[in-house]
């Protein structure tokens, strides 16, 4: 029935009365009716107190009358009433106040934010979008709608038009996780490099350790190395000691197998945390490599001992006696007692990585039994009286620098 009411009752084009003219004098429906003032008074009060109907009456006698108060304070009693019609759920008749109030109030803020909710609850898109493209043209920064007309043009697939706004965003907060956030998203639906936003955000502020690292995190996805290098080292300008930083540094190196890099890297993070032992474990492989096994065999012992014997860091000092042994044995026409100790070492630690429930070491362990590389009863035998292996006393250099005693099991 109110529905009905305000679509009959559009305003009047606001000719204010005369002084001396009684504004009720043609008006005989108002006869019975309170003075204008009295009567915006009375809306003013069922709004505060939110009964929505009576204001909503009262605003409309203002209407039916002809109040001059309705020119006076137009930003009000249209907002009001638009209001009090949208809290009851009638927003057919919210949306039509709202656009009137607009013909007369073209720039006020707030009823261009209602008039936009209004119509976002009626999915009229399309309006919606207008009224919040016209807050921005008076007034660009304003973060919250920037966010909710983002938010609608990503709902609408309209991408390129959502990334127009979001750079309107980051103009005024160029840190805003959402906006960030949002653009990447947006960049993703259209195929676009999704790296770019990240640079943007890191560039604009490249002391943020945090932007950096999502601007590296999105250089790693697509496999770009010698980007990485370079913003690490940036960004250890302004924290040398970021264990984040050094870690994507030194495995950049190492994808690059700039393996001296990698280790001056590992063993900066290695003093910047020294709870770490899988860097001491990536240390010791890249020393392996190199075959400089003293050092590759020092950092497993550290990996060992930081981990309290951790599985991992028993199959890496493993693989450490392991290398060892080959290598040198490759020197030999026949398997020394030597060798078949040092693959002894390896051996023990296979087992017990093993038993520590790293199952990466049963087949190592396993193998070397069945090619029957650690000592055997011969071995032994020919010892005799011996009942242990000392290794500093071994006539190979490749050994003479282990100091470590190989006692005699069980066979």
């Amino acid at each position: 029935m109110s529905l009905i009411i305000i679509i009959g009752c559009v305003p009047p084009a606001f000719e204010t009365p005369t002084a001396d003219v009684d504004v009720y004098a043609n008006l005989e429906e108002c006869d019975d009716l309170p003075p204008c003032n009295v009567i915006l008074s009375f809306a003013d009060t069922g709004f505060q107190g939110h009964d929505w109907r009576n204001a909503i009456d009262n605003y409309n006698d203002l209407f039916k009358c002809g109040c001059k108060e309705i020119k006076e304070s137009p930003e009000k009693i249209y907002k009001y009433m638009g209001y009090s019609y949208r809290q009851l759920g009638l927003n057919d008749s919210a949306a039509y106040t709202f656009d009137q109030g607009l013909k007369y109030i073209q720039e006020d803020i707030e009823l261009l934010k209602y008039a936009g909710e209004n119509a976002g609850k009626l999915n009229k898109i399309e309006k919606q979008i207008y009224y919040y493209d016209k807050i921005l043209s008076i007034e660009e920064n304003t973060p919250e709608v920037l966010e909710i007309l983002s938010n609608i043009y990503g709902n609408q697939g309209m991408f390129e038009e959502q990334i127009d706004v979001l750079n309107i965003w980051l103009k005024y907060e160029p840190s805003s996780k959402n906006a960030n956030s949002d653009k990447r998203s947006a960049y993703e639906a259209l195929g676009k490099d999704i790296s770019s936003v990240d640079k943007e955000r890191w560039e604009a502020e490249a002391s943020n350790i945090d932007y950096g690292l999502e601007y590296i995190h999105s250089l790693e996805k697509e496999d770009n190395t010698e980007k990485i290098i370079e913003v690490c080292n940036e960004l250890l300008v302004y924290e040398k000691h970021n264990r984040k930083v050094l870690r994507y540094l030194g495995d950049a190196y190492r994808t690059l197998y700039k393996n001296e890099d990698a280790i001056n890297v590992y063993k900066a993070l290695a003093k910047a945390d020294r709870t770490d032992y899988d860097v001491a474990i990536e240390i010791s492989t890249i020393l392996i490599e190199q075959e400089n096994y003293p050092e590759a065999l020092n950092w497993a012992e550290q990996a060992v001992s930081i981990s309290n014997k951790e599985g991992i860091s028993l199959y890496q000092r493993a693989e450490v006696y392991f290398e060892i042994a080959t290598n040198c044995n490759a020197n030999e026409n026949e398997m020394s007692h030597w060798t078949r100790a040092v693959y002894e070492f390896a051996w023990q630690d296979y087992r017990d990585a093993l038993n520590s429930g790293y199952k990466q070491a049963r087949n190592r362990k396993i193998w070397l039994e069945e090619q029957e590389l650690i000592t055997q009863i011969g071995t032994w035998f020919q010892l005799e009286p011996k009942t242990e292996i000392i290794l500093s006393a071994s006539p190979i250099d490749c050994y003479a620098w282990i100091n470590r005693i190989l006692k005699k099991r069980k066979i």
